[in-house]
């Protein structure tokens, strides 16, 4: 024991210097944060623990080498101990390249990966004997000083250079322009609000608001992924088209540019505020936005260093609880923050004093998996229940092997998702009721990025595209000067609307490029009138291309009742058909009744998405991820993965 404290000076410097070069990796891929000391500072606790754990190896070494008569003097024991920490750290940097979405490590079996170990490990040992060389020549006392007082200045004072905009002074021209508020509320299915006919009343709130607005009926998410769909409502155009999919979470601002620059270029101040690790900045949601607000666990959460403890977690839960911990493993981190703390912060940049007109995106997450309740609300609208599911499902330590899910355990998931409704509808409205007096002037529009199911044909969550799974609230409250309250529109619409709406509320015309319409033209029609709709974006598109193999693509195609679904590629590819007013959900397949119908749809598919060249094995090489961990414990892939 007295040998492994005789190393603790050296471990406190080691970590000192290690927390401060993954600091700086973080602020420059994550650049929009700007400085923040508690990233330094957790890290450094981080580190330390790695670099405490390096002094027992050490210590076994340095004492054979003792008795061999070869003991090391302190230059070499302080390299010996800096190679011993950052070794993992980095080897499993490397490797972790190479693991899929789905957990698995075939990856492995290359000899890539392998010799890029070699080659990390055999950089980190020329540095530890550059430092080592170092210690000799300057003495290893100043150098250890020096190097500490050089690691806490870089890793509590220096970040790239990012700031939001001061407060600018007003240009004439932009006086009167709205204010812009984009809500989505995450994993929301129409079918769960009482605006749209459901019987419990959950969110009363809401229904004030659809009563000062206009309420489309029929909009269907642009996809069942909640990165892709947030991406086609910013950029107004379908999955295909952006290029981002659950393998390759990133987009081209130059080809897909998004609406929040559009708006920025004009005059307003922009920013988003996210609840949720999925839409995260290198995703390219954060393209156009001055301020982008995504941190929605502890700032350490993003080290190299800790990406190491979340897998070391990750393989400690497969030996089942109490390990797994629900699907939740991650200390400190859930990969999702409450609406309450996503809206303060939204609040306070409203507030912030810049006089411009602004436009702001909040993504509230609270009614995603797992459906977790606050105790008043779990009170007011769950049912007494004492089967074997809770809010979990089937991730729960608890949930039975191959265990099938009855009715009442439906009815009781549901349940949880109202409860957790009730509270968000609360949480906006207590939002919205505390902006100040410009909201006179704020345009609202509030959709969702997807729905979610509850059984309906064997289904749960979003892992399909069922009607509960992408028919999706959306509607408009403009300002008050031009409010049209009250008014329902029947003609379908989609996400990629949002980005042309909010630039015709501002008085901006939309890109040529977008495909999305401003539905507040379609609200303007006279009752019976057919539809502004340009001819190629009549049907409405939904593209679930966020699959781990592109043979399990499936697209639908809506055309007044008529949904085409269009499942795999090539020789596997198959159509079905549904009669949505015969059979709501979309489960009753009518292809060989009506066999005319399915060639007309399909003809009109493929010319739609001929149009942007749509090409469903464009990336299945060179696959990128931004945000792996995040997916793979919210449940989108590998173990946790549910259809």
């Amino acid at each position: 024991m007295l040998r492994v404290l005789s190393l603790a000076p050296f471990a406190v410097v080691v970590a000192l210097i290690s927390a401060a070069v993954d600091t700086v990796f973080v602020r420059l891929r994550l650049s929009h944060r700007g400085l923040s000391q508690a990233l330094y500072l957790e890290s450094c606790v981080l580190w330390l623990a790695f670099s405490l754990l390096a002094c027992l190896p050490a210590t076994w070494w340095l004492h054979r080498r003792e008795r061999a008569g070869r003991g090391l003097p302190p230059a070499g024991r302080l390299a010996l101990l800096a190679f011993l920490t950052a070794a993992p750290v980095l080897t499993h940097g490397r490797l972790d390249a190479y693991s899929d979405l789905g957990g698995g490590l075939a990856g492995l079996r290359q000899f890539q990966p392998w010799l890029q170990v070699a080659g990390v490990l055999l950089s980190l040992g020329v540095v530890c004997f550059g430092l080592s060389r170092l210690a000799r020549r300057w003495g290893t006392g100043p150098l250890t000083l020096g190097l500490s007082i050089l690691s806490v200045g870089v890793g509590l004072l220096w970040a790239p250079a990012h700031q939001d905009p001061t407060p600018a002074s007003l240009d004439p021209a932009l006086r009167d322009k709205p204010n812009l508020l984009l809500l989505v509320w995450d994993t929301t299915r129409a079918q769960s609000l009482s605006i749209y006919g459901y019987d419990r009343r959950t969110t009363p709130h809401l229904e004030q608001l659809a009563a000062e607005s206009i309420v489309f009926d029929e909009a269907r998410s642009p996809s069942r992924y909640t990165l892709t769909s947030h991406l086609s409502m910013l950029t107004g155009v379908y999955p295909s088209d952006h290029g981002a999919r659950m393998t390759r979470q990133r987009i081209s601002p130059r080809k897909t540019p998004s609406v929040a620059g559009t708006l920025r270029d004009a005059g307003y101040r922009t920013a988003a505020f996210v609840g949720t690790g999925v839409l995260t900045a290198p995703t390219g949601v954060a393209f156009g936005f001055e301020h982008f607000d995504d941190l929605v666990d502890p700032p350490v959460c993003d080290t190299r260093a800790w990406a190491l403890v979340h897998d070391l977690q990750s393989v400690v839960a497969r030996l089942g609880p109490p390990f797994s911990q629900n699907g939740h493993p991650h200390w400190f981190q859930d990969f999702f923050r409450p609406a309450e703390e996503v809206l303060a912060r939204a609040s306070r940049w409203i507030d912030n004093g810049d006089p411009r007109p602004w436009f702001c995106m909040i993504n509230l997450y609270d009614v995603h998996w797992p459906y977790l309740p606050e105790d008043e609300e779990r009170r007011r609208w769950v049912e007494p229940y004492d089967g074997p599911v809770d809010g979990f499902h089937e991730r729960s330590d608890r949930y039975p092997s191959k265990y099938r899910m009855e009715s009442r355990d439906d009815a009781h998931l549901r349940e949880l998702y109202d409860a957790e409704m009730a509270a968000l509808d609360r949480d906006v409205d207590r939002f919205l009721a505390g902006l100040d007096l410009a909201r006179a002037n704020t345009a609202v529009l509030l959709s969702a990025d997807h729905g979610e199911a509850f059984g309906e044909g064997g289904r749960y969550e979003h892992n399909d595209i069922l009607e509960p799974q992408v028919h999706i609230p959306f509607l408009v409250r403009l300002p008050k000067a031009q409010r049209d309250s009250g008014r329902r529109v029947s003609t379908p619409i989609s996400g990629i609307d949002v980005a042309p709406t909010l630039l015709g509320i501002a008085g901006l015309t939309p890109p040529a490029h977008y495909l999305g319409v401003d539905v507040l033209k379609l609200a303007a029609e006279a009752p019976g009138a057919a539809p502004d709709l340009p001819a190629e974006r009549r049907p409405i598109l939904v593209e679930d291309r966020d699959q781990l193999n592109a043979q399990d693509v499936t697209l639908a195609l809506y055309d007044g009742p008529w949904k085409l679904v269009r499942k795999g590629l090539g020789k596997k590819m198959r159509f079905l058909l549904y009669d949505l007013s015969q059979d709501p959900v979309g489960l009753v397949d009518v292809a060989e009744r009506h066999p005319e119908v399915v060639e007309r749809l399909k003809a009109e598919l493929d010319e739609l998405r001929a149009r942007w060249g749509a090409n469903d094995l464009d990336d299945q090489q060179g696959t990128g991820f931004t945000n792996i961990d995040a997916l793979k414990q919210l449940g989108y892939t590998g173990d946790s993965a549910r259809n």
